[in-house]
């Protein structure tokens, strides 16, 4: 199977599965979730409800250009400052 076809494949089988509902998507900014999240807003589009939480354990800048990467590319995520939470549990 080719890559296109691989992701047509994917993005019926999401249409599928969903239906007419959303779906929620986390995203950490690595290969595998960024693209399930490209394919997920390729088949649902508005539907899909991608979140990105920012844990203060990450290199700085880091979520606003994850943010801004999927901005770029047409997808909102919805950045989730879970700063303070991640860090009180790590005392």
């Amino acid at each position: 199977m080719d890559s296109r076809a691989f992701v047509e494949e994917q993005v019926a089988a999401l249409k599928r599965e969903v239906g007419e509902g959303i779906a929620i998507n986390a995203l950490s900014g690595g290969v595998d979730s960024s693209v399930v999240t490209v394919l997920g807003h390729r088949a649902l589009g508005e539907r899909l409800k991608t979140v990105f939480i920012d844990t203060a354990l990450m290199r700085e800048g880091e979520p606003q250009r994850v943010v801004k990467t999927f901005a770029d590319l047409g997808i909102p995520v919805r950045l989730v400052d879970a700063r303070a939470d991640f860090l009180n549990a790590l005392k």
